[in-house]
């Protein structure tokens, strides 16, 4: 994982927290405090703002222990994230979505280095579960899909296998296609969003 994606990452998670904070102190002025709007549903209140805590501080033990080498480790940060409790169970909170989405996308990449294309495919698929529309997350879930795709490709041509190998490399231009699809629909959304406010 370059350095940028990381940095990237982790003041994506801050950025959520500080924002939950501001949001959840906006909430406790209220007249009549309460940690949902039933016009914007659940409000970053203190569970929310837990969790998001959680994360960040996941994010930060699987970086320490991916720097020394202990990938293993790293993957039981980023699983303890993934398990942890959800806040208000039932509800869906795009903030929390939005984190177990990153999380199951690392968890991939960490899970390539291991060789484990397998288990990479899987925390693809679980991290899709929770990144249905078109944002950033899901645009670098189908990127990590593409790149489990790729390696595929390449062990399958390491194996002699060479109609897998092909059709691996297929589906991962396919993928890779996709996620480009995704992010200019947000680049074009964000675009759009800014010249609405003008």
């Amino acid at each position: 994982m370059t350095r940028f994606v990381k940095q990237f990452r982790m003041h994506l998670v801050l950025a959520l927290v500080v924002l939950g904070l501001l949001v959840g102190l906006a909430c406790e002025s209220r007249s009549t405090p309460s940690p949902h709007d039933a016009a914007e549903g659940p409000v970053l209140d203190t569970e929310i703002l837990a969790f998001l805590s959680l994360a960040r501080a996941g994010h930060h033990q699987a970086d320490i222990l991916e720097g020394t080498g202990n990938v293993d480790g790293a993957l039981g940060s980023l699983e303890r994230i993934v398990n942890a409790p959800r806040p208000h169970p039932g509800q869906t909170i795009p903030e929390v979505e939005e984190t177990l989405a990153d999380a199951y996308a690392r968890m991939a990449d960490l899970r390539l280095t291991k060789g484990d294309v397998a288990g990479a495919k899987k925390d693809v698929d679980d991290g899709l579960t929770h990144a249905a529309e078109p944002t950033y997350f899901r645009g670098h879930l189908f990127t990590m899909y593409g790149i489990v795709e790729q390696q595929r490709a390449a062990n399958a041509v390491d194996a002699g296998r060479d109609a897998e190998a092909a059709e691996a490399r297929t589906h991962a231009v396919a993928l890779l296609r996709e996620a480009m699809d995704i992010q200019e629909r947000v680049i074009g959304k964000v675009l759009g969003d800014a010249g609405a406010d003008r």
